[in-house]
């Protein structure tokens, strides 16, 4: 039996995320498991149409910049400590769900780069033209594919 003071530091949930941020983090959860189940069963032609797909309803609502870099911190530390594949484009898929819920209006983006290794495709989402997933490969990216966020 080991003393309490002998235990390793917890590296829990709370340790990654201030206490304001922790909701955010479990929608972050709970997005990225839904877009993770839809990339399993569906094909990604199926995938990236749901993406492109105008918004159902009214699309009043706008997020401020908090709110928009809470989203996005929580979509990357979230997915980085999932045990399934949480890529650009389960990420992506997760801020558009989530995006959705809140009445948010956002742009999917899909673009290409070469590199030594060859093509490389990323997937990525906006929102008021900042990057809410995607993070730095969005700057090396030629756009092919984009929606207007409406």
């Amino acid at each position: 039996m080991t003393a309490p003071g002998d235990r390793p530091p917890r590296r829990g949930w709370r340790r990654v995320f201030e206490p304001g941020e922790l909701r955010a983090a479990l929608d972050a959860f709970r997005y990225l498991a839904r877009a993770r189940i839809l990339h399993a069963r569906f094909p990604a032609s199926r995938l990236i149409e749901r993406l492109r797909a105008p918004a159902d309803g009214p699309r009043p609502a706008r997020l401020d910049a908090d709110s928009r870099e809470r989203m996005r911190r929580a979509l990357i530390a979230v997915s980085r400590r999932m045990p399934w594949r949480s890529d650009c484009m389960i990420q992506s898929l997760a801020a558009r769900m989530w995006l959705d819920r809140l009445g948010v209006p956002c742009a999917f983006r899909l673009g290409a780069t070469r590199g030594p290794e060859g093509i490389a495709a990323h997937a990525w989402i906006e929102v008021d033209g900042h990057v809410v997933t995607g993070g730095r490969a969005v700057g090396r990216m030629a756009a092919f594919m984009e929606t207007n966020g409406d």
